[in-house]
Formats: structure tokens, sequence, C-alpha cells
């Protein structure tokens, strides 16, 4: 049996990642209205409109309230779709441990999948930076940009070279008669 402990590593972020997007979509899904309250200030701008200097350049960008909603139906289905893909890739990535995973396949399934986590933050620091949360909610930007620097860390570890098996049992070579 061959061991690529090399591949560990890939093994344990992926499945880490899965597990950590498979909650934060549980957590969307029966938690709304936190979350609901966070984008529904963020697309309103009430926090830029309940101030008079900062931010009114870009009020006319203004949502109604209530769209909120319609952003958190994306953001789980998202969600759900990217933590399907973390789940694929963690198990490729298990099977690539134990040699019964090819580097090509374990490489398209975890790039696939991170750029998949990428994509989600970047789009919300697009969407956070056109409503201007920067200015009065930058503790929800900093996990975002947190966040994509995670992904970026994960993709560039999941695209190290793979390296050689660990043999763990040998066959010994044949003994000469005497």
């Amino acid at each position: 049996m061959q061991i690529y402990i090399q591949r560990l590593p890939r093994m344990v972020i992926l499945g880490g990642l899965a597990a950590w997007m498979s909650i934060a979509a549980l957590n969307n899904i029966t938690d709304t209205a936190t979350n609901l309250f966070h984008l529904d200030v963020m697309t309103s701008m009430e926090l830029l409109k309940q101030d008079a200097l900062l931010g009114n350049g870009l009020e006319w960008r203004a949502l109604g309230q209530g769209s909120g909603a319609i952003f958190l139906s994306g953001v789980v289905l998202w969600q759900m779709l990217t933590a399907a893909a973390l789940w694929w890739a963690a198990q490729d990535a298990a099977r690539g441990v134990i040699g019964r995973c090819d580097a090509a396949r374990l490489s398209l399934s975890g790039n696939l999948a991170l750029s998949m986590f990428l994509a989600m933050w970047l789009s919300f620091l697009c969407g956070g930076l056109w409503f201007g949360y920067w200015m009065k909610q930058g503790a929800i930007q900093g996990v975002h940009l947190s966040l994509v620097i995670l992904s970026l860390a994960a993709l560039h570890i999941i695209n190290l070279p793979a390296g050689e098996p660990l043999r763990l049992f040998r066959k010994s070579a044949a003994v000469p008669a005497a």
C-alpha cells in the first residue's frame, strides 16, 4: 500500500473548507433574519444615509428595503454548490492520499471547488464596495478579505507538487540460499 503523505494537507484543507461552507449554508438557511438584516442595511445604504458626510455620492445606488432576500437566496444557492464541489474535491484528495486518485483529477476538482470558494468572496467584496459597506461595516469587509486570502493560500497549497508515495509495506528482497 502506498501513502502519499504530501497529499494529506490537500485533504485536510478541502475537507475543512467543505465542512465550513456546509455550516455557513446551513446557518443562512436556519437563521435568515441575521443575514437579511445585514444585507438590507448594506443594500439600502441606511448607515450612509444617516451620515451627513460619508458616502453621499454613492446613495443613488441604494436599493429598497427587502432587497436582501434576493441576494441571500443567491448566496445560499452558491454556498450549497460550493460546499458540494468542496466535498467532491475532499473525497478526491482522500482517495489521492492512498493513491486511488490521480494528480490530474485531484487538481481539477480542487481548483474548481476553490475557485468557486474564491469567487464568492470576491463577489462579496465587489458587491460591498458598490454599496460602500467599507465605510460603515468594515468588520464584515475584513471577514471577506480574510476569506479571499484563505482561498488564495488554499489554491497555492493544493497546486504544490504531489511528491513520491511513502511505501508502508516493502517487498523484502529474496535472501540468497547459502
